[in-house]
C-alpha cells in the first residue's frame, strides 16, 4: 500500500490570491510570492489587489489565467451598452469551452456573466448547449 499524504494547507496558494485577512489586522491582501520553504509574502497594497482582481475575485487561477480574464474583461467593460457586453461575453465564453485548457478561465468569465445578467436583468439572446441539457 502507498501512503500519499494530503496536502499542507498552503499547498493550492498561489501568487496572486485574494487574502481576505492578514494577521491581526484587517487589511485585505495579495499573495506576491511564494518562497520555497512554504512561506508567502502577502502585499497589502490597493494596487496589488487591483492588479490580479480588477472585476472579481479571481483566486484559484494562476496568475497568466488572471491575466487573460482580465483582459477578457476589461475588454468587455469597455462596451457601452449592457446586452452587448453580455453577448460578447457569451460568444467568447463559448468559444474557449472548445479548449480544456481554458476551462477554469471560461467558468469564472460565466460566473462574471450571470453578475452582469443579475445587474441588467437581461438574457442573452444565443445559448451553446447540449441538447441533454434541455427541458
Amino acid at each position: 500500500m502507498v501512503y500519499i499524504p494530503p496536502p499542507q494547507k498552503g499547498a493550492f496558494i498561489q501568487v496572486g490570491d485574494y487574502v481576505s485577512k492578514v494577521g491581526i489586522y484587517t487589511n485585505p491582501g495579495v499573495v506576491e510570492d511564494k518562497r520555497d520553504d512554504g512561506t508567502i509574502i502577502i502585499n497589502t497594497d490597493k494596487d496589488m489587489i487591483q492588479k490580479y482582481h480588477r472585476h472579481s475575485i479571481t483566486t484559484g487561477l494562476t496568475p497568466d489565467e488572471k491575466d487573460t480574464f482580465n483582459s477578457i474583461m476589461d475588454d468587455i467593460m469597455n462596451l457601452d451598452v449592457q446586452a452587448d457586453r453580455i453577448l460578447t461575453l457569451q460568444d467568447i465564453i463559448d468559444k474557449m469551452r472548445t479548449d480544456p485548457s481554458m476551462k477554469k478561465v471560461s467558468d469564472y468569465l460565466r460566473n462574471e456573466q450571470a453578475q452582469l445578467i443579475r445587474w441588467s436583468k437581461e438574457l442573452p439572446r444565443v445559448y451553446d448547449t447540449q441538447p441533454e441539457k434541455l427541458r
